[in-house]
């Protein structure tokens, strides 16, 4: 198995089967969000690390300026004589700094340029998205990095990228009756979590495998996406899969989601919220001396390895305090969800994944006649415009 420490290989689209292509499109997409804004900070707070990084800069911004201006001259609009090319001409690129560089971009030009990164599909953050930083930097999500079999028997010590499982107390694993039903909370909770996850193309939340700014913004993600999770007093409910998509949609930034990238969201949400196929063995449930169950078999082992890493991550937050100690009560909400997990039935499990699952496909087929459409529009453009002005 590969270690997360390790580069990921990335594979040539022909070696990809049609699926694997897409998620790993989806994830770019993801991703770019947050390497775009760390590409704006760089530019605007730090200095390239080497004339040659500046260069590379430079090189986007040069074939962006082209692109531009290929795309004016089809309209016949020349709004800006003064070049970049030519504003750039003369620069030593031993002396000028990163700041420099995107301080002699017009306003419009800034725009343009970050509109340009922002889409996964443009060759400026195709170019972007190549560097060998990003590539060695950008992780798979556990779930995709383990592949792991359905059988929980495994050694799981093996499986680096994976949360640890967090405890939860023997007392609170005991069924309630007529408790209000979580699931779809849950699931809101799993989808934010793959998309936090993607977003900051980490495999976990691991202390070992994130830097503490990629911990701080997933939390800053969090709180944003799922504030009910947070809110010592929140009551809220969700009691469909339709009223979670509104919500976590609403929540998102502007342009940050498309019917593609939730496709695979659900997708992924529902891979983390089936039951394994194996039953628990009752005799392989081990208690610890402090009266705690390890769960480390328990057949709902996804779903709760999700609510872990996120109790990881509230309790590093908690120790390094960069979460304030009033927000002791998240950890506490986890161990509840966590408990509400466990003692769920299989089958309610079971359903709300392939719910999930069926309607990621629907996003998918939107997402792909919306493709085909653009496609169309790009290719028959010029001519229906041609068309529809002899009319």
């Amino acid at each position: 198995m590969e270690s997360p420490e390790t580069p990921i290989t990335i594979q040539t689209p022909s070696s990809l089967t049609a699926e694997e292509n897409a998620d790993r499109v989806a994830h770019s997409q993801c991703s770019e969000g947050f390497y775009k804004k760390e590409i704006e900070l760089g530019i605007n707070s730090e200095p390239s690390k080497s004339a040659q990084e500046r260069a590379r800069m430079l090189e986007v911004l040069k074939r962006f300026e082209e692109e531009s201006t290929e795309n004016e001259e089809t309209v016949g609009v020349d709004e800006d004589e003064d070049g970049l090319s030519q504003r750039f001409a003369n620069l030593d690129l031993e002396l000028v700094s990163a700041d420099t560089l995107w301080s002699m971009l017009t306003p419009k030009e800034r725009e343009k340029f970050l509109q340009a990164v922002n889409d996964p599909s443009s060759e400026v953050a195709q170019q972007l998205l190549s560097s060998d930083e990003l590539r060695k930097n950008l992780r798979e999500p556990w779930w995709k990095v383990s592949n792991l079999p359905n059988d929980p028997t495994l050694p799981r010590n093996q499986v680096e990228a994976e949360p640890t499982m967090m405890d939860i107390p023997n007392s609170m694993l005991k069924p309630i009756p007529n408790r209000p039903l979580l699931v779809y909370n849950i699931v809101s909770i799993s989808v934010c979590y793959a998309f936090t996850i993607r977003h900051l193309g980490v495999a976990s939340f691991s202390r070992k495998l994130c830097d503490l700014s990629d911990l701080e913004e997933a939390l800053s993600l969090v709180s944003r996406l799922v504030p009910f999770l947070m809110d010592r007093k929140s009551m809220l409910v969700h009691t469909n899969l339709t009223g979670v998509i509104t919500d976590l949609w609403s929540r998102f930034d502007k342009n940050t989601i498309t019917p593609g990238l939730m496709s695979t969201l659900l997708r992924d949400a529902a891979y983390l919220m089936s039951p394994s196929s194996i039953i628990e063995e009752e005799d392989k449930v081990q208690s610890s001396g402090s009266g705690r169950v390890e769960l480390t078999l328990h057949p709902h082992r996804r779903p709760l390895l999700v609510l872990s890493d996120l109790f990881e991550l509230i309790s590093l937050g908690l120790e390094k305090r960069w979460v304030p100690q009033q927000s002791k009560h998240v950890s506490h909400k986890l161990v509840f969800y966590a408990a509400h997990v466990a003692t769920m039935p299989a089958p309610l499990l079971r359903s709300v994944a392939t719910e999930l699952e069926q309607r990621g496909e629907e996003y998918h087929r939107e997402a792909k006649t919306r493709d085909a459409d653009a496609q169309s529009d790009k290719e028959h453009g010029p001519r229906k415009l041609v068309e529809e002005l002899w009319q």
